[in-house]
């Protein structure tokens, strides 16, 4: 009677045991957002995907370009890189600097020509700044252009304009309409 009773004792709290634990693994299971999936379907055009990019390329003319972006997708057959959140640094042969920043951005890797997009900004080695929402960047012409609304500031002067031509090589900016200027600057 007594071996029946420890038996039947030990049983219980086996079964005890094993109900708990199954109980907290339920509850530990319960409010956990499953895995991120660690691969992400992509676009049929899509040849390659990276996120945190930096990409340097030194070309003929001497100019440096160094390309920074939260991801970057790379169409082949296309020659067309895509960026999103994408910083651009031109490092001209004579030592001047422009950063360009914006949302979006894409590379045609055979014509070297860029495009930016959504709250872009330009800034100088001296502090000079433009804004608008898209440019263009024409490597034949060493230029960068926009149909857009445009903003040129530095510490002296404001001027706004549509549509702009920017010579990197002549550091000349032409505006092409409706400008207007005021004093003060920053």
């Amino acid at each position: 009677m007594m071996k029946i009773r420890r038996k039947t004792v030990l049983i219980v709290a086996t079964l005890a045991a094993v109900l708990v634990l199954a109980a907290i693994l339920a509850v530990g299971m319960i409010g956990k957002a499953p895995e991120k999936a660690f691969l992400k379907i992509m676009s049929d055009r899509v040849d390659l995907q990276v996120k945190n990019v930096r990409y340097t390329e030194v070309g003929d003319s001497g100019m440096k370009w160094e390309i920074l972006a939260d991801t970057a997708r790379y169409q082949k057959k296309e020659n067309l890189a895509i960026f999103d959140k994408v910083t651009v640094r031109l490092v001209m042969k004579d030592g001047g600097t422009f950063v360009m920043t914006g949302d979006r951005g894409r590379f045609d890797t055979a014509s070297r020509d860029m495009e930016i997009e959504g709250n872009v900004g330009i800034v100088s080695e001296n502090g000079d700044r433009f804004t608008t929402d898209r440019l263009r960047y024409r490597n034949a012409g060493k230029r960068i252009e926009t149909d857009r609304p445009v903003v040129m500031e530095n510490r002296s002067v404001r001027v706004s304009g549509v549509g702009m031509i920017f010579s990197l090589e002549g550091k000349k900016v032409t505006l092409l309409s409706q400008v207007r200027a005021s004093s003060g600057g920053k």
